[in-house]
């Protein structure tokens, strides 16, 4: 299997095919998903989830402090408890990768915001793995307790179903562009977008609701950009997608700073990537209800019949990132 050809859909495609154990009956739920599901008691559920921040992958050294680190890495898994519903964390194991010019007083200030933001989420750190490594990197693996009947796939999208969005829109691939750029006055007037990408909101609170009041027939979280989320949907629930992304889905910042630069605000609401918002499908009968109760969602979308996702109202490229 080549990398290049098949690209990380490709390679994940083909890891979830390969890692079946249909003989393990505590699995409920295995790849493919925010998180694997296995059954502890009868009704009840672990919730598992693991991501990393990777040096020159997910972040520069020159724009991340320690605290930043800490706070996103332990945020962007907890952004994939939240997209399982109602789901309460318990403690997480972390790892690292550190290069042999660490910086002096790197390590402590790294933990102790680590600490805080475990502190703040009401969670443990339970223990991990340290290595030497060329780049630095930091993993995580958090986990959460569940009612089997609160939890949400990205499985149960269907024809006629609307598409809504919790969260920011495309502000974090902005606020990368910013850091990158490195202006100072830009990252002043800006701040929310920089802010959006070093410290993503995990919208625990509002994936419990859902989760609980059953709002949602699918999930999932928008780490990849809506237009690739929209296809992961699509795949999964054997559906189309028809994205339409109106106004009120970019917020007043981003409008202006796509103003700023001369390019369409669509451009990064649709491509996005790191946002860390909820995406999830609503059975017309409870769009309502779901306004009602979270007046943040915006629709950006519907469910129809076919397959893949496609955008209206917008002509130009929607690039998503890839590893590969």
């Amino acid at each position: 299997m080549k990398l290049p050809r098949k690209g990380e859909a490709g390679l994940l495609t083909y890891i979830e095919k390969q890692l079946r154990f249909p003989g393990d009956r505590r699995l409920i739920l295995g790849p493919g998903d925010d998180c694997a599901v296995l059954k502890t008691a009868p009704g009840k559920a672990l919730v598992i989830t693991t991501d990393e921040l990777v040096e020159h992958t997910h972040f520069l050294r020159r724009f991340s402090t320690p605290e930043a680190l800490a706070r996103k890495l332990l945020r962007v898994n907890l952004s994939d408890l939240a997209a399982m519903g109602r789901v309460r964390p318990v403690s997480c194991v972390v790892g690292s990768g550190l290069p042999k010019d660490l910086p002096a007083g790197f390590a402590g200030r790294f933990l102790r915001a680590l600490k805080k933001e475990a502190v703040k989420f009401g969670l443990t750190v339970a223990g991990g793995n340290l290595s030497g490594a060329r780049e630095m990197h930091f993993y995580m693996t958090v986990w959460g307790e569940a009612d089997q009947k609160e939890i949400v796939t990205r499985y149960g999208a269907r024809p006629g179903d609307i598409l809504f969005s919790l969260g920011p829109l495309g502000e974090a691939k902005a606020g990368l562009e910013i850091l990158k750029n490195g202006q100072v006055p830009e990252k002043r007037r800006f701040r929310r977008l920089v802010r959006a990408f070093l410290e993503p909101a995990p919208l625990l609170k509002e994936g419990a609701l859902i989760g609980a009041r059953g709002l949602a027939s699918a999930m999932l979280d928008n780490s990849d950009g809506l237009l690739r989320s929209a296809r992961i949907l699509s795949e999964l629930s054997r559906c189309r997608v028809l994205l339409e992304a109106g106004p009120e889905a970019v917020s007043p910042a981003l409008a202006a700073y796509a103003k700023a630069k001369g390019r369409p605000w669509r451009e990064y609401v649709f491509s996005g990537g790191e946002d860390y918002g909820l995406l999830f499908t609503v059975r017309p009968a409870k769009a309502g209800l779901v306004k009602k109760l979270l007046p943040a969602a915006k629709a950006v979308g519907r469910i129809e019949k076919g397959s893949g996702a496609v955008m209206r109202g917008y002509e130009g490229k929607a690039q998503s990132f890839s590893h590969f």
